[in-house]
Parts: C-alpha cells; sequence; structure tokens
C-alpha cells in the first residue's frame, strides 16, 4: 500500500477510537446521573472512574486523526522510472 492510502487507513482507525470514547463517555454519563445522589455517601458509592485513560486515548485518536489526514495530503503515488 502507498503512502496516501496508509494515511486514510490510519485517520479511519482515529475516527473509529474517537466514536468509540464518544459511546464510553455516554455510558459514564448515565452512571454518572444513575449514581449522582449518592456520590456525597463513600460508603454508597462505588469508585467512580477517573477520566485519565480516556482522555490519553483521545489525544491518541486525534493525532493519528491529524497524522493520517497529513500523510494522505502530501504524500502522492510513487511513479517508477523505466531505464533505458
Amino acid at each position: 500500500m502507498r503512502g496516501p492510502v496508509w494515511g486514510i487507513v490510519t485517520a479511519g482507525i482515529g475516527v473509529l477510537m474517537i466514536g468509540l470514547l464518544v459511546a464510553w463517555g455516554t455510558a459514564y454519563g448515565t452512571w454518572l446521573d444513575e449514581i449522582g445522589p449518592f456520590i456525597d455517601d463513600p460508603s454508597a458509592a462505588p469508585e467512580a472512574p477517573t477520566i485519565i485513560l480516556p482522555g490519553l486515548v483521545g489525544l491518541l485518536a486525534v493525532a493519528l486523526v491529524v497524522g493520517g489526514v497529513v500523510i494522505a495530503v502530501t504524500t502522492g503515488p510513487e511513479r517508477e522510472t523505466r531505464g533505458r
């Protein structure tokens, strides 16, 4: 595969990761809505998940999208020259 194809594939993986993070964020928001009244009572509420890991994955996804698009736009198909 050539550079532009890998760039588009990389950007696609980044977009897929962002989509999965949105789905995870929706589930996290639902969890917060359900557990919200119990957050002040440490014995009633389980430990809330942190945002650190999803944040790092989100930054990686954005880097994949940006890098993939840059690679796809700046590289062209390599041409083979015929030796005569």
